[in-house]
């Protein structure tokens, strides 16, 4: 599934392992699942870009508190830094990560690298999987199942919905790589929707991966190995605008014509 076309997308360093190398613990709290632990969460989205963290766009320093900056250059800017900076250091972040559904499960369940708790209660697989269900919805069995079949592809998955996708993949880990393709889970999409999300990636420069993820009927999806049993196809686009590709064909069109005519003469 090799959809890198740009050389941006290649990033700046090899690739690092893409699943941690050790154990870590994650708590469910008010519908969340955290890392409270602050190594733990380093080396969980270092080692294959999971989660997200809870705190990254907040700005470390209060505004109110240095409400307006003296003159650049004068003596009064450089103590103004200077407090700034202290200030920062004695009220640090916390920096937790927060794991979406999927991702749970993977490291979980596939990985086997992470335990999850609930009231100082370390869950079951069989728990955990229902607990996972219930907060990623409806739609968690095929979300879950397309997340472990990117992943399984050496892809690292990040959420999509900026792009208006189900995910985004990535070579590596994000803080080193732009994305190669969105993701959209359907069994089929009306063609202005595609054309549309088509044209979205395009400008960015991403592919387009349409997953279609089949659920056999009267399947018992209490189990995490219900997983095992569904099926999906892949369908990828690499196309560019609608518009480009019939604006060429009309110029070709009509250099053939000129063409012609000009032989005649």
């Amino acid at each position: 599934m090799n959809l890198i076309k740009h050389r941006r997308k290649f990033g700046s360093e090899d690739i690092g392992a893409q699943v941690p190398l050790h154990r870590s613990r994650a708590i469910i709290y008010g519908g969340s699942i955290i890392v409270p632990d602050e190594r733990s969460s380093e080396h969980i989205y270092t080692h294959g870009g999971y989660g997200h963290y809870i705190d990254e766009k907040e700005d470390r320093t209060n505004a109110r508190l240095f409400p307006e900056a003296p003159m650049e250059g004068s003596s009064e800017r450089a103590a103004f830094s200077e407090e700034r900076r202290q200030w920062s250091e004695k009220s640090p972040l916390y920096e937790r990560l927060r794991l979406s559904p999927e991702e749970t499960v993977y490291l979980s369940i596939d990985a086997n690298v992470l335990e999850v708790c609930e009231k100082d209660k370390i869950l079951t697989q069989k728990e955990l999987w229902s607990r996972m269900r219930d907060l990623g919805g409806a739609k968690f069995l095929k979300k879950y199942v397309a997340y472990r079949f990117l992943r399984r592809n050496g892809w690292c998955v990040r959420c999509g919905l900026p792009y208006g996708c189900d995910y985004l993949i990535y070579r590596g880990n994000p803080s080193s790589y732009h994305a190669a393709a969105g993701v959209k889970i359907e069994s089929s999409l009306e063609p202005r929707v595609f054309v549309g999300l088509n044209r979205v990636l395009t400008n960015m420069k991403k592919a387009l991966i349409i997953l279609t993820v089949m659920v056999p009927e009267a399947l018992d999806e209490t189990k995490p190995c219900c997983a095992d049993s569904v099926h999906i196809s892949m369908s990828t686009s690499t196309t560019m605008f609608v518009e480009r590709k019939m604006n060429d064909m009309k110029a070709q069109e009509c250099a053939k014509i000129m063409s012609d005519v000009l032989k005649e003469h």
